[in-house]
């Protein structure tokens, strides 16, 4: 029976959540009893390909599930508007909050009351009028009977996903990862001069030459990150495609990270204070003045930041390698689904 095992999996993969254990519970029944009905010994893996192939594809069986009527966006849409809904509301919510966040950081003056309810306002009939955008495209799809490009009608039961263990990505550990690279790129690309260190509040920033040379690199790199993890983010699981994009996507960062660390090494050397310690054991000797003992401290504490985030980022590589070898190596483990016979 693994190919209705696996058959069952993949109808529930296309099913509500709320009454996806219900739905497989009563279609694996339906199977069983449809095959000992039709076979009198024990059914042969043909009988059950028979079988499935009369049943029909997983995605239109899943279909039929759904709630009868009119439908301003049917089943067989419903996935994908649900896809592009979450993706744009989730990126063009984080992106406003992350340049309001901004603004209030470095311009002090438009923290008011009214000005922040005015922000949120605005921002909550963006996102209406966006999502109401989404739904009329969509509904004018379902209108014409528009449909996903689909191989459903050469479809080959023995080409069913194995029924395995899925591991959660963690929702809530993504979203601070965007919103997170998302500040780190809203600063690089529009407010590149802030980035350095002051001697006091309110004076001249004295900009990390290093940073500033490699924006288009780094911002790529974020892109790159940012891109993935919206995709994680819809998926909702990790999967032996997104575990390779994971580790290629983070390899890169670490050779970004590398050369980043390289150029502050390489500006110490020239400045000769390449080891911080021994710098601090002649500071109260030195004769540099507070702009040049400030711009030395700063690089060192860039080239520290950098180290630890490229430290970070390579204990993660590590271990979502030894993850995909494991689930390469380990073959798919069989679930109980709802209803299986002991």
């Amino acid at each position: 029976m693994e190919l209705i095992d696996r058959y069952v999996y993949d109808v529930g993969r296309h099913l509500p959540r709320k009454n996806r254990a219900d739905i497989q519970e009563e279609l694996r029944s339906t199977l069983v009893d449809t095959l000992e009905g039709q076979v009198s010994d024990e059914p042969s893996q043909e009988d059950v390909v028979n079988l499935l192939l009369e049943f029909g594809p997983p995605r239109k069986v899943a279909a039929a599930y759904w709630p009868e009527g009119q439908y301003l966006i049917g089943p067989q849409l419903y996935p994908l508007f649900r896809m592009v809904v979450g993706i744009a509301l989730l990126v063009f919510v984080i992106v406003q909050l992350v340049l309001f966040g901004i603004a209030v950081v470095f311009n002090q003056e438009i923290i008011t009351f009214l000005s922040a309810v005015d922000f949120f306002a605005e921002m909550i009939g963006s996102v209406f009028t966006a999502f109401g955008i989404i739904v009329i495209v969509f509904a004018i799809l379902q209108r014409f009977d528009v449909k996903p490009e689909s191989d459903d009608e050469a479809w080959d039961p023995l080409e069913l996903p194995d029924v395995e263990e899925v591991e959660i990505v963690s929702r809530g550990g993504m979203v601070v990862e965007i919103t997170f690279s998302l500040v780190i790129a809203a600063i690089l690309l529009f407010l590149p001069d802030k980035i350095g260190m002051v001697i006091t509040p309110g004076t001249e920033i004295i900009l990390n030459p290093i940073i500033s040379s490699y924006i288009p690199l780094i911002m790529l790199s974020i892109f790159l990150g940012i891109a993935l993890d919206v995709i994680l983010l819809w998926r909702g699981r990790w999967e032996t495609w997104t575990r390779v994009g994971k580790i290629g996507t983070n390899l890169f960062s670490i050779y970004v990270l590398y050369v980043l660390i390289a150029g502050h090494n390489q500006w110490l050397i020239q400045e000769g204070v390449a080891n911080f310690f021994t710098y601090l054991e002649s500071f109260s000797e030195s004769t540099f003045t507070d702009r040049e003992s400030l711009m030395i401290i700063g690089m060192h504490a860039f080239r520290l930041a950098l180290s630890i985030a490229l430290f970070v980022i390579s204990v993660d590589t590590v271990r979502l390698i030894y993850r995909l070898l494991k689930s390469l190596a380990v073959k798919p483990v069989t679930i109980d689904l709802p209803g299986e016979k002991m």
